[in-house]
């Protein structure tokens, strides 16, 4: 009789926590402000890694399955994060706000401020800025 290794006792919640903590340690796959983000060999690699951990799960699974898994995550994340953050503009009090129920969101809060809408940006003023240099360089020019 073979003898079971830890691996093979693994549950679904300790592999899903080591899959989430291997996407951690890869921030070309999340980190959106770093030069890494862009870089398509790093991410490739980052992925092919990322596969072999699923495939512990799943023998089946290629990039799109672990693609398709870490949006899920993400989705998932961010519709908590959005319970909280709505119960805390609602007013209420400090036994009031919400607290998640899905265990492995502290796992996820790397991913935080990674979807934050970059600041905008009024063109117009550059133009204005632009003109009145135009303006005061002209006007030396005729003195």
């Amino acid at each position: 009789m073979e003898e079971q290794t830890p691996r093979d006792k693994q549950t679904p919640r300790d592999f899903l926590r080591e899959f989430i903590e291997l996407y951690q340690s890869f921030p070309c796959l999340w980190l959106v402000k770093s030069k890494e983000y862009s870089d398509r060999n790093k991410k490739s690699l980052a992925y092919e890694e990322m596969v072999k951990k699923y495939k512990e799960f799943d023998s089946l699974a290629d990039r799109n399955t672990v693609v398709k898994k870490i949006n899920a995550l993400r989705t998932v994340y961010k519709k908590e994060l959005s319970k909280i953050n709505n119960s805390l503009k609602s007013g209420a009090g400090a036994d009031e706000i919400y607290k998640p129920s899905l265990w492995y969101f502290d796992l996820l809060h790397i991913l935080n401020d990674q979807d934050s809408v970059r600041s905008t940006r009024n063109t117009m003023d550059d133009e204005d800025e632009e003109t009145q240099q135009y303006i005061c360089s002209n006007e030396l020019s005729v003195i």
